[in-house]
């Protein structure tokens, strides 16, 4: 069966902050903005792996056992720069080692090929969605001036969106795969859509200028 275009160009989507990252030249490249980079070249990298070893091998779950604990490393390490205290910022990074340990037991200890995508996958999306939201919400009541200008709000914003619309996907399609084939197929086009729209948002946010915040330090 073809993939939808959508799909592509969700994927495709993933390397706009990329490439806006990449425009900023002869401008200062704050450390978050580069790490979002990085989430994103990773994510491209992962898309890429599972499409080009389904072709050759079937067998493509292994790249998301790989692709999905360092997406999530640098996607929490990306909002723990726009913590506005210490402690949440060493909170942040503190959770990523403990998610990687918990990907690793599941992996190790249980049917990882069910577990996986059903248990570990959605517990990614969660905690990276309350990550994100906690950052939109948490900078946006002590900000001063509008928080449009910033790019934490932008980026927050969007991976709200696309950790949230990950949450309940995998087991929502578990769940009616074997009886709502076109049910499936409409969450991932959903997705897909819902995707494209959180990129183009976090894109908006690396193309903002560095803004000196309130809390000392570029934005």
């Amino acid at each position: 069966m073809a993939i939808p275009a959508v799909l592509h160009v969700a994927s495709m989507s993933q390397a706009l902050p990329v490439g806006a990252v990449l425009a900023r030249r002869g401008r200062l490249r704050p450390a978050p903005v580069v790490w979002v980079a990085a989430w994103c070249v990773v994510l491209l990298l992962s898309d890429a792996g599972l499409l080009l070893i389904a072709r050759w091998e079937g067998n493509n779950l292994w790249v998301r056992y790989i692709a999905l604990p360092a997406e999530s490393t640098l996607a929490l390490w990306t909002l723990s720069y726009w913590q506005v205290h210490d402690l949440l910022r060493l909170a942040y990074r503190l959770a990523i080692p403990l998610l990687l340990v918990a990907t690793a037991l599941t992996l190790a200890f249980s049917d990882s090929s069910r577990h996986f995508d059903e248990f570990m996958a959605p517990l990614h999306a969660l905690v990276l969605l309350t990550a994100a939201l906690h950052t939109l919400v948490h900078r946006a009541i002590r900000a001063e001036g509008s928080i449009t200008r910033e790019s934490w709000f932008w980026v927050s914003l969007g991976m709200s969106l696309y950790f949230g619309s990950a949450v309940a996907l995998q087991p929502f399609n578990s769940a009616l795969l074997a009886t709502h084939m076109d049910w499936v197929r409409a969450a991932y086009l959903t997705h897909a859509w819902v995707e494209i729209v959180a990129f183009a948002l976090i894109t908006v946010g690396v193309l903002c200028p560095p803004y000196q915040g309130p809390f000392g330090g570029r934005s």
